[in-house]
């Protein structure tokens, strides 16, 4: 009889993510946006029940912080225990967020449950009706970063007959807002004989390989403005004489849009509102729950005059409380205004600009910079220290307000 296996591949789930630079929405929405990554796993879960999977794989950051809420333990547990009685299994590691170390409540986890405990490669067997069909192979971090490469760890054994390996980490020329941890190349795990390379870190999804499969599921719900499409995970079969079947599952509550609008043409503020709800209605004609970005582009002296004077934060306002109470509904989380500018027209001249390009694209010690904050008597109280990945986020705002500067003096030259 031909053997089959049936398996949901996701990670970067991470509960407890706090959605920050929301000030713009209302209480109502910000809840509905905080508990996002809950539903997104509680919809996970629903969909390996109705899916029959054999297991799931978790590769990494179930968890967004190394103290985890109560709320956050709860669910998972809840959830692992209704995998349970549906007899699937689920193997387990940790990544860089939610490490080994990082552990604030136990991890009593049902018998179903089957951890890497180590920042070593381990085996662990899949059965089924008393018959080993898979090995699956991984490890998790035991600190915040792992920055060898884990591939030459992964050795593939003799017996079982599908192998697969997860690995939390970056691929090598990789252009990506997420931190090099776990490296490796491409060629290198094309080169081991698994059937399968299940990845985690990486929140685009992405199919780097079709043969073997190599994946990236992406995350299963996006947290920033960076982050846009559709999020979930794969489902995967893989059987004896066929080819392997990968079918992307969404599981994300709210998407994150941006929208590019011509502003050149705008003669007063009502005709900018009433564009941008034209464009709001089609958006909400294609996706249920929508955080957008709204880029004003060829914005003439009377937007930026707007944008001055606070008419755009009103706009904002009014658009988040018109849509709030709605089934389906739309936030602005923000607007840029981007005016076109002759590079003559620039404050400093072009061999300023191109230092100040370079001086972005040099590895900045943000904590050095913002060390003064951590160690003020008010300010450690209140500010939590910033991962890798936000440090990154904040020098890319920076640098757009850098250049925002830059517009505004060269209209009041």
């Amino acid at each position: 009889m031909e053997q089959k296996i049936s398996f949901i591949h996701c990670a970067d789930i991470h509960l407890d993510s706090p959605f920050k630079g929301m000030s713009h929405l209302t209480d109502q929405i910000i809840d509905q946006v905080r508990n996002s990554t809950f539903e997104a796993f509680e919809q996970l879960i629903e969909l390996a029940i109705e899916k029959k999977v054999d297991f799931i794989l978790i590769v990494g950051d179930l968890f967004d912080r190394e103290d985890q809420s109560m709320k956050a333990h709860m669910t998972v547990v809840r959830g692992f225990r209704r995998l349970k009685d549906h007899g699937i299994q689920v193997f387990l590691s940790f990544g860089n967020h939610d490490h080994i170390k990082s552990q604030t409540f136990p991890r009593n986890y049902p018998d179903n449950v089957f951890i890497y405990e180590k920042e070593q490669v381990e085996v662990m067997d899949y059965l089924k009706n008393d018959q080993r069909l898979a090995k699956i192979y991984g490890f998790s971090y035991n600190n915040r970063a792992v920055e060898t490469n884990m591939v030459p760890q992964f050795k593939r054994e003799d017996d079982g007959l599908f192998h697969i390996a997860c690995l939390h980490g970056t691929a090598g020329n990789m252009n990506s807002d997420h931190a090099n941890y776990a490296p490796f190349q491409l060629n290198e795990l094309k080169q081991l004989d698994f059937h399968y390379w299940a990845l985690g870190h990486i929140h685009k999804r992405e199919v780097l390989s079709s043969n073997p499969l190599i994946v990236y599921p992406g995350n299963t719900q996006a947290r920033s403005i960076k982050e846009t499409g559709d999020k979930g995970c794969y489902h995967v079969v893989l059987s004896e004489s066929e080819d392997p079947v990968i079918q992307f599952c969404r599981l994300d509550q709210i998407q994150f849009h941006k929208l590019s609008v011509d502003a050149s043409k705008w003669t007063d503020i009502t005709d900018a509102v009433n564009e941008i709800e034209r464009y709001f209605h089609k958006v909400l004609q294609k996706l249920d729950k929508v955080l957008i970005e709204l880029n004003f582009y060829g914005a003439t002296d009377k937007v930026i005059k707007w944008q001055k004077e606070g008419h755009l934060n009103d706009m904002i306002t009014l658009w988040n409380e018109q849509y709030a109470d709605q089934t389906n509904w739309i936030q602005v989380i923000g607007i840029k205004v981007i005016e076109t500018k002759k590079k003559g027209e620039w404050q400093g001249g072009e061999q300023f600009l191109r230092q100040l390009q370079t001086t972005f694209h040099q590895t900045a010690d943000i904590e050095e910079i913002l060390s003064p904050l951590w160690h003020h008597v008010d300010g450690r109280k209140w500010l939590d220290p910033l991962d890798l990945e936000e440090q990154e986020e904040l020098l890319s705002l920076a640098k757009d307000e850098a250049f925002y500067l830059l517009h505004s003096m060269g209209d009041n030259e």
